[in-house]
Order: structure tokens, then sequence, then C-alpha cells
């Protein structure tokens, strides 16, 4: 999996080698890996995503656990580590807003997750899936969360005062829901599927 930064001028990168690599554009128009973190994660580095702040790297791995990693002056270390998942940590995402970190998992859970200062706690965690969660997106402007599942649905996830719940859920794929996205406006979600079709929410 490969994630922009913010602002355009870094990326990055995680794989099968439980590394994570940081690359950023040098003068002649060229890329380069700037940074290797190895001492995080004991299995794949699922996915990686970036805070809004552009300082704050996530990542999720199979062995189980979120990462958040924080960049200062070029240099990441690992600031927190998110234990809770049974097993296979599949996806994480920071809400628009800074304030929340989502990991879903092969435990059929979704986790939120909330950050104040340096510190990440457990604000919910939602057992709405009856199988694998694949893969979790959060709305563009809105701390409201979109989660896919091998279940074939989608579900919608708000904030209710302090509890979060399962507000929606789609119905409308014959098989695994492998990812989702959200349109810029909000206003509309794309799923594609093993079935093969690609369906359009609004």
């Amino acid at each position: 999996h490969v994630a922009w930064s913010p602002s355009g001028h870094t990326l990055a990168s995680c794989a099968a080698d439980r590394a994570i690599r940081l690359w950023a554009e040098d003068g002649d128009r060229a890329w380069a890996c700037v940074a290797i973190l190895t001492d995080g994660h004991q299995r794949t580095v699922r996915r990686v995503s970036w805070a809004p702040c552009g300082s704050l790297l996530a990542s999720c791995s199979f062995d189980g656990t979120a990462m958040i990693w924080r960049c200062e002056d070029g240099v990441f270390d690992c600031l927190a580590s998110l234990e809770g998942h049974d097993n296979e940590v599949k996806a994480v995402a920071w809400s628009p807003s800074g304030s929340f970190v989502a990991t879903c998992g092969r435990d059929k859970s979704v986790w939120v997750w909330e950050a104040e200062d340096e510190a990440y706690e457990v604000a919910a965690v939602l057992h709405s899936h009856g199988a694998d969660v694949k893969d979790i997106v959060w709305h563009p402007t809105d701390d409201v969360l979109a989660s896919a599942s091998y279940d074939d649905s989608l579900k919608i996830i708000t904030q209710d005062g302090d509890d979060w719940r399962c507000a929606a859920t789609l119905l409308g794929h014959a098989s695994t829901v492998w990812g989702l996205a959200f349109s810029a406006d909000g206003a509309h979600i794309v799923s594609c599927s093993d079935d093969r079709s690609v369906v359009l929410w609004a």
C-alpha cells in the first residue's frame, strides 16, 4: 500500500517485508527513499495512513497491531502501539479532524481510537459485521466512518454523543466487498466487490 502525505511532498509505502518506507523528491525530480521504519511490526504491514497534520503516520499489520509514528525534523519515532484486535488488522485510517483513528480486522471488528495529546484511547469497538472487515474510510469532512466486509455489506458508523453506532447497512453486492471510497463532497460512496461489480451509493 502507498499513501501521499497531505502536503504531497512525502510518500509512505508498506509491504510484506514488515518495513515502512518514506520517499521524497530530490532536486532532480527523482524520488529517493529517505527513511525505513523496521522496528515496529512483526508481520506484513498492510496499510499506512497520514494524519491531516502531516506529522503523524498510522500503520497496521497482520501482527494484530496498529502503530502511530511521529515525524520530527525528518526523523520518525513510534509514538504509540494500538493493541486490541484478536488477529490481522486489515486497514487503518485517520478521521478528517485528526481526532480519531479507525482500524478494522479479520476478527470482524471495527475499532475507533481517540487521539488526545500523545495518548490513544479506545472510543468504541463495533461488531456490526458478520465476517472479516476488509476496508474502512472516513467521510471527507465529518466524523462518519464506512466499512466493507466479507459479509457482502457496507456499514455506516456515526458518533452518537460519546458512543459510536452502526447507523446504516448497505446491501447490494453478492460477494465480498473489497474496497470503498467517499466522493470529495461526501455525498456518495463507491464500492467494489468480488462479484465483479462497482456500486455507487447516494
